[in-house]
């Protein structure tokens, strides 16, 4: 196994560093269980464009990394103002034969960002076992990020959903529905094996501009909700028996 993994050389590249809309943001999530999907998707079509990338819909697919004691999950369970999360995303296919993306989500207080490193060699490095993906990542990334990876990582858990693009003026929406949660301690490769569903649930995120946020999040007012700390990581974690909140 040991030649095969020298074997994975990554190419990664920060794509933050040409997109100020990932780069530094606000970003609010609104959570439903009292709405349908299509009563959501008509709000927003009502004052955003649709986006279409692949296809109307896409499948988004989330592999999150954290240490053995589930420090950023419980960062975010007690509100800390600064933390971030590590993770690899893919799209539309259940394991990518191409690039994937993997991500650094930070957050300062009411300001997030994300640096974005685009793999090209994605179905190569989701084909090594999961405990050795962070020092593969390690060594491809500029120096000021290896400190992160470095630690005694591993694969947490992997989310799945379906989600919907709009755009509204600088700002972005997401409509994610049909939410699945897979566990992946203590395995060693990546497996879609005794997920738990969260029916019923629908979340919109709203990504804008720090200074037009204020004024995208209008276009959810007729809908009557608040905006909320959702994690998907963290509810995978709860929902999994991962964590507990007492």
């Amino acid at each position: 196994m040991a030649a095969s993994l020298d074997a994975v050389a990554l190419t990664l590249r920060d794509e933050a560093e040409d997109r100020p809309d990932i780069a530094t943001r606000d970003e609010s999530k609104y959570v439903f269980t009292r709405f349908d999907t299509d009563t959501l998707r008509a709000h927003l079509r009502g004052f955003a464009r649709p986006i279409v990338y692949a296809g109307p819909v896409s499948r988004v697919f989330s592999l999150y990394f954290d240490d053995a004691r589930l420090s950023a999950c419980r960062a975010n369970l007690d509100g800390l103002g600064v933390r971030h999360k590590l993770r690899l995303r893919w799209y539309d296919q259940e394991q990518p034969a191409g690039p994937c993306f993997f991500e650094i989500k930070w957050r300062n207080h009411q300001t997030t960002g994300k640096h974005r490193f685009r793999v090209t060699e994605g179905g190569a490095l989701l084909g090594a076992p999961l405990r050795q993906i962070p020092a593969l990542l390690a060594r491809a990334l500029p120096a000021r990020f290896e400190a992160l990876l470095l630690r005694d990582l591993q694969a947490v858990n992997l989310v799945e959903y379906r989600r919907e693009h709009f755009g509204f003026d600088a700002a972005r929406f997401t409509l994610d529905y049909d939410l699945r949660f897979h566990p992946l301690l203590d395995r060693r490769h990546l497996a879609r094996r005794f997920g738990e569903r969260l029916p019923g649930v629908s979340l919109i995120e709203c990504k804008a501009p720090l200074a037009s946020a204020g004024e995208a999040q209008r276009v959810l007012r007729g809908l009557r909700t608040r905006s909320t700390s959702f994690s998907k990581y963290v509810t995978a974690c709860l929902r999994l028996g991962l964590v507990s909140v007492h």
